[in-house]
């Protein structure tokens, strides 16, 4: 017995000596663990504000100075054709038709006959022929126009300015211009991978990390390092060609071109009309009649040296005239060849005409299709600011829901855009080279214009927004993390509720206060549908706002549903004369606090009940829900934009859509279209759930 109290004893003792060491051990990881996790914060804080930095751009007036042509030879080859014309036209001008012509010739026993008395020994002629047409003195003037003609369509053609080894030197500027600031980024990158790789190793050794998430952090490393190498040799081997001194210090600027400019450089219809006007001349005068008829006149001193000795050696002059007419002379069949010829230019001059235009276009298009991608990285960078704020404020009221590792991807990700960002805007210069290359004579100044992707992408941004913030939200997020989600989201202003028992009511005031320091004004929302059937609603309204000091509030905001009681629709004329009185009673109480009054109403009320809900109410907010479609939202508001435009607030809701740009976009198509500025967002919670997904569609 005593045996075995004591083996009781020894293994009790084990057992709490076993337990001792595994929790000595379970708090040695754990105190190892949150250590890590510590640094892994210190790097976050050291880090964050990457993500508010902007990049220093150039001036606009760089631009230019990129495509210039710093040319030694500034002479053309259309300069050196006009100097060989001018020469072959003074040759012309002296050229009159004239020819010298001097002859001998012997003959060989040539025998006698005394009938002849021109058998001669030998015969000596000097002369003079005068070609007066064909291959004379006015076909020679033809010839002249001709070449003065070609010098005016050489003068009438543009010079190329960009070609050969021009177009390489300046393609070589701009990317070599744009790989010091990505090499920039790429930097800083791998500052922060540096950082964090040791650390996520050891977690993942702690078993405090998934392997995948250390594969995805190595890869990263990969990809960085792949990058930086290809950036750097390209410039390591054009620094011997290139002078980084000469190039802009900063991020060159944004521009968009103006397709309709570089169309009237390609498509100088003038200077075309005149070209071919130009070259049908030239095919008539080298197709005149006159250029197939041979006149030429002959003068000619004859010396004979005669066989007989009885006739002395005559000499005499001689002149004559003589004429070759080609039969037939084709005088018809020369305008055939004229007018077919010239048909031909015409043809060939509008396939060029077209096929440079296409040309064009790829190359505009191109560019537009960049300056597309452009803006969606843009607002795929905005995204990633707004979960690094929200990050931010996590890590600045230690939420429990903060993770620095997750935190550092996101700045990585903000990064990992802005060279992206980089690499499509050098493909934007890339490709206005091309355009300006295919309009020779051109200045890139003269059809580019500056660009702020702000201004034209968020149209939405001149809205004024309203908020719908629940008492549930309030709960779940700090004062700071809304006030700072509300001023990013530019929300002029915020309906914020109260639970029907007040619980919130502390939270509300808070955020009351906090709001109306940065200027938001606020809407304290009564969503009670018990006060339709109220005799005086004015009780639960000083209940509501008993406590809340109404110099921070700008309205009551009525959200009572008549539409959503189970009866409504057998007995839809009570509860809506019933809305219509709470109306009436709530403004006057409103007037006397001071306030504003506010609705949310559905789209389908009848003509007759919104004509009282505009009479009595300030603003009108219109639940266009369930159909994210512009088309309908525009024709069920149709009624209430009659009654009063400046009075309707259209409010959209977040779980209608995908992702926070299908709802941007929306909001620019209706604002466009009803000219109106105002809308409201259904609500805080749910917004930034579609922020967050809209995020991680991206990746």
């Amino acid at each position: 017995m005593k045996n075995k109290a004591i083996k009781g004893f020894v293994t009790h003792f084990l057992c709490l000596l076993a337990f001792s060491s595994f929790s000595q051990t379970t708090y040695n990881k754990d105190s190892l663990i949150s250590s890590k996790i510590a640094d892994l914060t210190a790097f976050w804080k050291k880090y964050n504000d990457i993500s508010n930095a902007r990049p220093s751009y150039e001036s606009y007036a760089v631009i230019p100075e990129l495509y210039a042509i710093k040319s030694i030879d500034s002479v053309s080859i259309a300069d050196y054709q006009k100097k060989v014309n001018d020469a072959k036209i003074a040759r012309l001008k002296l050229d009159i038709g004239l020819e010298g012509s001097a002859s001998y010739l012997e003959n060989f026993n040539p025998g006698l006959n005394t009938d002849d008395n021109l058998l001669y020994n030998r015969r000596f002629q000097a002369g003079l022929d005068w070609n007066i047409l064909s291959n004379g003195i006015v076909s020679n003037r033809y010839k002249q126009r001709i070449l003065k003609n070609e010098n005016a369509i050489h003068s009438l053609k543009p010079k190329t300015k960009i070609a050969g080894d021009e177009y390489i030197a300046i393609s070589h500027k701009i990317i070599y211009a744009f790989n010091i600031h990505k090499i920039i980024l790429l930097e800083k990158r791998q500052q922060i991978i540096n950082d964090k790789i040791t650390i996520a190793n050891e977690l993942y050794l702690l078993k405090h990390l998934p392997r995948i998430e250390l594969l995805n952090i190595m890869q990263q490393q990969v990809d960085i390092g792949s990058m930086n190498q290809i950036y750097k040799s390209y410039n390591d081997q054009l620094a011997m060609q290139i002078d980084p001194k000469t190039l802009p210090k900063n991020v060159l600027p944004l521009f968009d071109v103006d397709i309709s400019k570089t169309f009237t450089y390609s498509e100088n219809k003038v200077a075309n009309d005149s070209i071919l006007k130009l070259q049908i001349e030239n095919l008539e005068l080298s197709n005149k009649p006159l250029n197939d008829i041979r006149l030429n006149t002959q003068l000619r001193y004859n010396y004979y040296d005669l066989v007989t000795a009885s006739v002395a050696n005559r000499s005499f002059m001689s002149a004559g005239v003589g004429v070759f007419v080609p039969i037939p002379l084709g005088i018809k069949a020369n305008k055939s060849v004229v007018t077919a010829q010239a048909k031909l230019l015409e043809y060939q001059q509008k396939e060029l005409a077209s096929t440079n235009e296409t040309d064009l276009l790829n190359s505009f298009y191109e560019f537009r299709y960049k300056l597309k991608q452009y803006n969606n990285f843009f607002e795929k960078r905005k995204r990633y600011e707004e979960l690094i704020r929200v990050e931010r404020v996590k890590q600045k009221f230690g939420d429990y829901e903060f993770n620095p590792l997750a935190a550092l991807n996101l700045l990585d990700e903000v990064l990992a855009v802005d060279v992206e960002l980089l690499d499509l805007q050098q493909e934007m210069y890339l490709q206005l080279l091309d355009i300006n290359a295919k309009i020779p004579g051109s200045e890139v100044a003269t059809f580019i214009k500056p660009y702020k992707v702000d201004t034209l992408k968020i149209v939405h941004e001149k809205t004024n927004k309203a908020l719908y913030i629940w008492s549930e939200a309030q709960t779940k997020y700090t004062p700071e993390f809304i006030e700072e989600y509300v001023r990013l989201n530019k929300i002029s202003i915020a309906i914020i509720s109260l639970r029907k028992d007040q619980a919130n009511k502390a939270e509300a005031i808070t955020l009351f206060t906090k709001l109306n320091s940065k200027g938001v004004q606020a809407e304290l929302l009564v969503g009670n549908n018990k006060l339709l059937s109220a005799k005086d609603p004015t009780t639960y309204l000083d209940s509501i706002t008993n406590g809340i000091d109404l110099k921070l509030v700008s309205a009551i905001h009525l959200d009572v549903e008549p539409h959503v009681l189970s009866d409504y629709d057998t007995n839809k004329d009570k509860y809506l004369n019933q809305y219509v009185e709470l109306l009436k009673k709530a403004k006057v109480y409103c007037t006397q606090k001071g306030l504003k009054l506010t609705v949310s109403i559905p789209v389908f009320y009848p003509e007759a009940i919104l004509k009282e809900i505009y009479s009595q109410s300030d603003l009108v907010y219109l639940m266009a829900y369930e159909h994210p479609n512009a088309e309908f939202i525009i024709r069920k508001t149709k009624e209430e934009f009659g009654f009063d435009a400046s009075k309707t607030v259209i409010a959209l809701r977040a779980k209608d859509f995908k992702n926070r740009t299908e709802c941007e976009k929306l909001i620019n198509e209706i604002s466009t279209t009803l000219n109106t500025s105002k809308f409201a967002l259904h609500d805080l919670e749910t917004f930034v759930k579609l922020d967050e997904q809209s995020v991680i569609q991206e990746k």
